[in-house]
């Protein structure tokens, strides 16, 4: 039996907005086979209509982008701890399977960067899918084509993600963010994001508190977030950086020891990254 392994991802991490990522051991997978019509089997109701199911869809793009005729799958979730609309990279997740299936079916036909290339156009925006297909931490960004560079991380640091049991469609988070910026706070994420970069190679907390300054999106945000404030001040109190991964409405904290955190309603998860990204396997 094949099965595809992808993985949690929190985009943005303060200034990198739509630019840098982070893939986490915390993953969804799913069995797959060639079938005479698609079959999928423990999937929530709302996702278990093929016509309308992510993965499928993605699966079948690659087909079509390779003029090649679609070969039906079976496809049975095995497991799922990744939740839809919590800035987690859910949909990323789905997309990349879908990808990681058809390469599979065509015999590995596609090089990582094909890979890449297909999920991100499909995604809209590569920086989910870079470091879900790349692992570690990325920056990635489109330039005629879609590129991904993948980025130092010292293994010291704690990455703590606080999940509510609330959503927060990408959609709504999107549409709080200024139509325009000022030139100042475009001047000061891109100084602040080449500052993370280095805290982050070399496993300087004092210095990614200070990169971690955003001016574009965090602001906005924030205030669509029940409970932000606390984790906002948990995060001075006991020395950690607090960002919002993805979109929200999931918290990231970043320490460099751990932290004891309880929270009613939210779900504390202390991970480590995941180098290698999505992948197939014989199970």
């Amino acid at each position: 039996m094949k099965v595809v392994r992808t993985f949690a991802t929190s985009a943005n991490l303060g200034p990198g907005f739509d630019t840098f990522g982070l893939c986490y051991e915390f993953y969804n997978e799913y069995a797959f086979e060639v079938s005479l019509f698609y079959i999928l089997e423990g999937f929530d109701s709302k996702y278990s209509d093929p016509s309308k199911n992510l993965i499928i869809q993605s699966y079948e793009e690659v087909f079509k982008t390779l003029n090649k005729d679609i070969i039906p799958l079976k496809i049975t979730q095995l497991v799922q701890n990744i939740p839809t609309s919590r800035g987690l990279g859910s949909s990323a997740s789905c997309i990349v399977a879908g990808v990681l299936m058809a390469n599979d079916i065509l015999e590995n036909i596609l090089t990582k960067d094909e890979i890449f290339q297909i999920a991100s156009r499909i995604e809209g925006h590569p920086d989910n899918v870079a470091p879900l297909i790349f692992g570690g931490f990325t920056c990635s960004f489109k330039n005629e084509k879609y590129h991904t560079i993948e980025l130092s991380i010292a293994s010291d640091f704690v990455f703590t993600l606080c999940i509510p049991n609330f959503e927060l469609e990408t959609a709504v988070a999107r549409s709080v963010l200024p139509k325009e910026v000022k030139m100042a706070d475009a001047v000061s994420n891109i100084s602040h994001s080449v500052a993370l970069v280095k805290a982050f190679e070399t496993n300087d907390l004092e210095l990614l508190k200070i990169a971690s300054v955003d001016k574009l999106h965090q602001d906005y945000r924030f205030p669509l977030i029940k409970d932000s404030n606390y984790f906002i001040n948990f995060a001075k109190e006991n020395n950690a950086v607090c960002m919002i991964s993805g979109a929200g409405p999931t918290i990231l904290l970043i320490s460099q020891e751990k932290l004891h955190i309880e929270k009613e309603d939210w779900l504390i998860k202390e991970l480590y990254l995941s180098d290698q990204g999505a992948f197939v396997y014989e199970k």
